[in-house]
């Protein structure tokens, strides 16, 4: 058989393979990588800076929509939220907790106290963290949604 002008030796073809091999190897490991990334549970939005005056708990305000991340093994926790009513705003405020796009908690705030939200989460899944997301019905001036607290974690029993 002749040869063909400009054909590839059998040593080109050979790396050709291995350079797509290692290319797709690489592309697998990254979407393996990005779908439980380590720092995925350091990531919030919608949340500001945490606060604290005295006598009060510790506490975030969210926007209209705030989300963070828990370990998918925290099981049942407290998710404690207030926000404030003022003179020109006394709307109540309907507070909505999902955990990965699933209903779990809901609650309407009429007053300025704490509310404990009991979020129970789903059972682990493939994934080392899990999204919480809270939503309000109503943000107050500058934007103001709900003061988030600290998770408190419920002991099992």
């Amino acid at each position: 058989m002749a040869s063909v002008q400009g054909a590839l030796s059998q040593a080109m073809v050979t790396r050709r393979r291995l350079v797509l091999a290692i290319a797709g190897a690489a592309l697998l490991g990254a979407l393996a990588y990005l779908h439980d990334p380590p720092w995925l549970i350091t990531q919030t939005t919608g949340l500001r800076g945490w606060e604290q005056r005295p006598g009060q708990p510790r506490y975030r305000w969210s926007g209209g929509h705030a989300s963070f991340f828990v370990p998918s093994g925290s099981g049942t926790f407290d998710l404690p939220v207030s926000t404030t009513f003022e003179p020109r705003d006394m709307r109540p405020m309907l507070v909505t907790v999902t955990v990965d796009d699933e209903l779990a908690a809901r609650v309407v705030l009429t007053g300025d106290e704490w509310t404990r939200m009991r979020v129970v989460l789903p059972p682990p899944g493939g994934r080392r963290v899990r999204r919480i997301d809270v939503r309000t019905s109503v943000t107050r001036e500058d934007n103001h949604g709900v003061r988030i607290g600290e998770i408190e974690t419920v002991p099992k029993g």
